[in-house]
């Protein structure tokens, strides 16, 4: 079977580059399948134990089963096969239908088989129709910490890549002006959400004194906490904004960072004491899960690009995306079912607790990405150049070109110096300008 030919490595994989291939017509039709299947099973998963059991067995299978195509994609014939090409001018809809339905086949037809075969595993052992929405479930909790590391992933190492953050000059000024300038954008947000949210979707005859004292707490609350984050991390903070790159990267990953977090923390609060909507909160949840799953995919694609590795490419990025995605889904809908049977829960409580679980985490790896961007500056130049897309073997084999290149021209001086000396005499030795190289 020929491999997709690769001769076009991509030095650099950017988002528009990511972006680019998600929304690509030829590979759209999976991402609809991935918006139906995905309704489907979570209605099943709420009707009943067994739906539940089997709704387990659906979003596993799936999620599997386009890990798998993303794998094979690297061999021509399934690359062309899972793509939608050739659309006919004519008769655009039903040419795009048919197609759609040749580049479902192969991951629906890799479900078919996971599927039966985790069903038989159900048949033997009766514990598994218990354990399996269990383990599901329980992935939602990983689900929301990986939001926040995919964040810092993603953004992270696009913000410490800029060459203003790689400034190594030294800094005089402290870190009171950089925590200014984050308590009032942090503050200012947590202003507008409660606005938005609070009273701006509200009839002035529906606000009372609950709604007031509601929303004043959260912002109470996002400048404590933002706040106690300062107090407690001042001095690696003081370390970081040594340099002029430190400084620029502790402002815009803090800033970028805790606006996402006052954003998980708003969407925990409304889900927590009020009651939103059930349109908005989906639409909210499906944009929430398409920023995840895109810096995920960007960050491991990304590096794999950089690296030549054949994992994660420009082209299977969205079939990873894919399968993420319907892992997520389907923790959703188990721990929704599992939430709602033994604690009288809601959806809305459930994505409640994810958000607090999400906001916790960019709280805590924030000491890490200062301290891993300080240690970045800190290394020899030659490292840090690993920011631009160069990684551990392409920094030895620019070294070893580096060397190659001073042996060259020293070699040149030498062979210089030696036509002079044929032309010159041996008694002039002493009258020659010799470089430095030469002479050792």
């Amino acid at each position: 079977m020929e491999l997709v030919d690769e001769a076009h490595h991509e030095e650099d994989f950017s988002l528009g580059d990511l972006l680019s291939t998600l929304i690509d017509l030829r590979t759209l039709p999976h991402v609809i399948l991935l918006v139906v299947l995905s309704a489907i099973l979570y209605i099943m998963a709420q009707s009943s134990a067994l739906g539940t059991t089997y709704a387990a067995v659906g979003f596993l299978s799936l999620s599997m089963a386009y890990a798998l195509t993303g794998y094979l994609t690297r061999y021509d014939s399934i690359h062309r096969l899972v793509r939608v090409d050739g659309l006919a001018e004519g008769s655009f809809l039903q040419s795009l239908m048919l197609r759609s339905l040749r580049a479902w086949s192969l991951p629906l037809v890799l479900t078919l088989g996971l599927g039966v075969c985790l069903s038989i595993l159900l048949k033997t052992d009766e514990r598994m129709q218990e354990w399996l929405p269990l383990a599901l479930a329980s992935l939602f909790l990983i689900w929301s910490a990986g939001q926040a590391v995919s964040f810092r992933s993603g953004t992270g190492a696009w913000l410490s890549g800029k060459e203003r953050a790689r400034d190594r000059s030294e800094r005089s000024g402290g870190v009171n002006s950089i925590i200014t300038v984050h308590m009032l954008a942090v503050g200012g947000f947590a202003i507008a959400m409660a606005f938005v949210f609070g009273y701006a979707t509200k009839s002035s005859g529906d606000i009372e004194f609950g709604t007031h004292l509601t929303w004043i707490s959260f912002v109470v609350l996002a400048l404590a906490i933002q706040g106690g984050m300062f107090y407690l991390l001042r001095e690696m903070l003081e370390n970081v904004c040594a340099t002029e790159g430190g400084a620029r990267f502790a402002l815009t990953w803090g800033l970028a960072s805790q606006l996402f977090f006052t954003w998980h923390l708003t969407s925990a609060w409304r889900r927590l004491f009020e009651e939103p909507s059930a349109g908005g909160m989906i639409l909210e949840e499906a944009i929430l899960m398409a920023v995840t799953v895109v810096l995920a995919i960007w960050a491991l694609s990304s590096r794999s690009v950089k690296r030549g590795g054949k994992m994660f490419t420009t082209e299977n990025a969205l079939f990873w995306g894919l399968s993420f995605g319907f892992g997520y889904a389907g923790s959703i809908a188990m721990i929704t079912r599992i939430t709602d049977l033994f604690a009288e829960g809601s959806l809305a409580t459930t994505m409640g607790v994810g958000h607090l679980v999400t906001a916790l985490t960019l709280l805590l790896i924030h000491r890490a990405a200062l301290s891993g961007h300080a240690k970045r500056l800190s290394e020899p130049a030659s490292k840090v150049r690993g920011g631009d897309g160069i990684g551990p073997d392409e920094e030895e084999d620019a070294v070893v070109v580096d060397v190659d290149d001073a042996t060259v021209e020293s070699n040149n001086e030498s062979d210089e110096a030696g036509a002079e000396d044929d032309e010159i005499g041996y008694d002039d030795l002493d009258d020659l300008d010799i470089p430095e190289p030469v002479l050792e």
